[in-house]
């Protein structure tokens, strides 16, 4: 396939297009000049256009050949002389910059025109450094210019939020969604829950910002925790990382939105407490892992029939999700009998402990007095606790004075320059702080585990041989203290299992000595698995499961 020659063909008055010699005699030399080269050739006639203008406005043939040109689509390119393409020096060298990128050859009557000369080059490097600055200005500007924009209170763009319309540019309240956002805080300021609020919604219609009919359980959160609604936002800067305060048409009261924020800190804290709070002990409650959906394990105690079950409670959990398209299912359909489940595990522990050597080994320690710094362990940690105090309530501090700062930048109370050093400085100051507050946690969380841990051993090495006098609470705690957790597998209709994983690799570990012959030596011990399987029909063990890392 023979290569093609493009020739560009333009005179500077529409009166000599109409008399034809000029734009004739360039295609005739184009076409001669492509049969000498042995091409194919495409004309591009412009007809009668100025060429003294800095834009290729009124040069469309021109504008659609750079386009081929940057397409790669362009090898060889015939004028009868350069200023066919432009006579203003800014546009000529732009031109020349887009052939020279894309490796085009330009052709003229008198011969190939040479682009890359050391002059031309040196031009060009300059022409594309300058037009690199120009292109990066322009972008700073429309950055700028859009931050301007959002401070004076123009939408940036985006749907808005539920409750609000675009108008202008703005936002405006949308009076048939404003109702339901005022519904929904009224509502949950009255004791109503968010779901009770997700079901009133899906009730009466409501679709959301995304014309979907179903609210989510999160989306009404976030409606709630929203300051649009009480007159104001917060817009980031993705560049400058800077935040600015932009007001905005408030929907309510302001008096409500607080009272709401109240509420909801207020209801967080009493989730809490309510969950620490159980109605009725379960050993294995905190253990017990489904092994088919992950989830927890829930006790249930039927009065009536005289007994009292473990099982998945997915199915029951799903109404969260109830008309979202997540529902979660479970193939698990296994009750256990808590008293027999409990003293199977139970039984299992035990026997697995008794045969440990890593266990007997940390039991050996406790007792003698080795290897355990409780005392020190307990002093630094107060030490800790002390300096993570003190850089909390830096960060704390640090925190309110970039706050200060940026009011004063915005309400421009000071020299913006000066602003933005001292920010930069005292930003990196709260970064150092933090780092420091996460190193402490870190070292903190670490010796307050080793001293649970050694708690543990304090309170039960003593007493292992009694384990089976334990109370139900005493065996919860001691459990605890080994066990990770048990996963419950269904394997088949007649066929159930439990996994145990234990937080240190006790099954099947091993004593070594150093030399048999000569205990004096000493001993070494191995790791052994992590879990062990159990049948729950036959009581069987199954030893067969390694378990080598924590899942």
């Amino acid at each position: 396939m023979s290569e093609t020659l493009h020739i560009y063909t333009r005179v500077s008055t529409s009166a000599q297009e109409d008399a034809g010699t000029s734009l004739e005699s360039q295609k005739d030399l184009g076409i001669k000049k492509s049969k000498e080269l042995g091409f194919e050739y495409r004309l591009w006639n412009e007809g009668g256009q100025s060429s003294s203008r800095e834009d290729l406005e009124n040069r469309p043939a021109l504008v659609e050949l750079l386009s081929e040109v940057e397409s790669g689509n362009v090898k060889h390119l015939f004028v009868f002389n350069p200023d066919r393409l432009s006579r203003n020096d800014v546009t000529w060298n732009v031109i020349r910059l887009k052939l020279v990128k894309n490796d085009v050859t330009l052709h003229t009557s008198a011969g190939v025109y040479p682009l890359s000369d050391p002059m031309n080059k040196l031009l060009l490097g300059i022409m594309s450094e300058i037009s690199s600055y120009d292109n990066q200005i322009r972008a700073e500007r429309s950055r700028l210019g859009k931050l301007e924009k959002v401070r004076k209170g123009f939408w940036l763009g985006g749907p808005p939020p539920f409750g609000y319309s675009i108008d202008k540019k703005r936002l405006v309240e949308n009076k048939a969604e404003s109702k339901w956002i005022r519904f929904i805080f009224q509502s949950y300021l009255n004791g109503r829950t968010i779901r009770e609020i997700k079901q009133e919604l899906l009730s009466n219609g409501v679709m959301t910002r995304r014309n979907k009919p179903v609210w989510s359980l999160g989306s009404i959160e976030k409606v709630l925790g929203n300051t649009h609604y009480s007159g104001y936002y917060r817009f980031k800067d993705g560049k400058s990382g800077d935040q600015v305060r932009v007001e905005c048409p408030s929907i309510m009261p302001v008096s409500l939105f607080r009272d709401v924020q109240k509420m909801r800190e207020g209801r967080t804290r009493q989730t809490r407490i309510k969950e620490s709070n159980q109605k009725h002990f379960y050993l294995l409650r905190d253990f017990l892992v489904c092994g088919h959906c992950g989830a927890r394990y829930s006790g249930r105690l039927y009065k009536a029939q005289y007994r009292s079950v473990y099982y998945c409670p997915r199915l029951e959990r799903n109404y969260v999700n109830e008309g979202t398209g997540r529902v979660e299912k479970c193939s698990n359909r296994r009750y256990l009998k808590i008293d027999e489940t409990d003293q199977l595990v139970w039984d299992t522990v035990l026997e697995v402990l008794s045969h440990s050597n890593l266990f007997k080994e940390e039991v050996k320690k406790q007792v003698l007095g080795e290897s355990i710094t409780h005392k020190d362990h307990a002093e630094e940690i107060k030490k800790l606790k002390r300096k993570l105090k003190v850089v909390e309530k830096d960060v704390a501090d640090i925190t309110n004075s970039i706050v200060n700062l940026e009011t004063d930048k915005i309400l421009k109370r000071r020299d913006r320059h000066e602003l933005d050093r001292i920010l930069r400085n005292v930003e990196d100051a709260r970064i150092d702080l933090e780092a420091q507050r996460e190193q402490l946690k870190v070292q903190l969380h670490g010796l307050e585990s080793q001293n649970r841990w050694t708690d543990w051993l304090s309170k039960f090495g003593d007493r292992l041989g009694a384990m089976v006098d334990f109370t139900p609470q005493e065996r919860h705690e001691f459990l605890k203290g080994v066990i990770d957790h048990i996963v419950v597998k269904t394997l088949d209709k007649q066929s159930h299992e439990l996994v145990i994983r234990f937080k240190i690799p006790y099954v099947n570990d091993s004593l070594v000595w150093r030399d048999a012959n000569r205990k004096s030596l000493g001993y070494d011990l191995k790791d052994g698995d992590f879990g062990i399987g159990v049948d729950i029909d036959t009581k069987k063990k199954i030893p067969e499961i390694p378990i080598k890392t924590m899942a």
